[in-house]
């Protein structure tokens, strides 16, 4: 099996050697992510970070309107 494996493999390389590399970039980029040291860390970051954040309510029933931004007019800057 190794031996007609390898003879398939020579073959093809003598033939189309760019179809051969492209499969075999292709093979390692689908095998060596889940073999990197990065996935564990990632996943680890994953498990760690909160997504649904706490959104503190804006309107505490005694206010009137409740802006996104703060628009409320300022003091005019100092001229020193």
């Amino acid at each position: 099996m190794v031996v007609r494996l390898g003879t398939f493999l020579k073959n093809a390389w003598a033939k189309e050697p760019v179809w051969v590399l492209s499969f075999i970039i292709g093979s390692l980029a689908v095998i060596l992510p889940p073999l990197s040291p990065y996935t564990k860390y990632s996943i680890m970051i994953n498990e760690a970070t909160l997504y649904n954040y706490p959104v503190p309510i804006c309107d505490d029933g005694n206010m009137r309107t409740c802006a996104a931004t703060s628009r409320a007019p300022r003091a005019p800057a100092w001229s020193g």
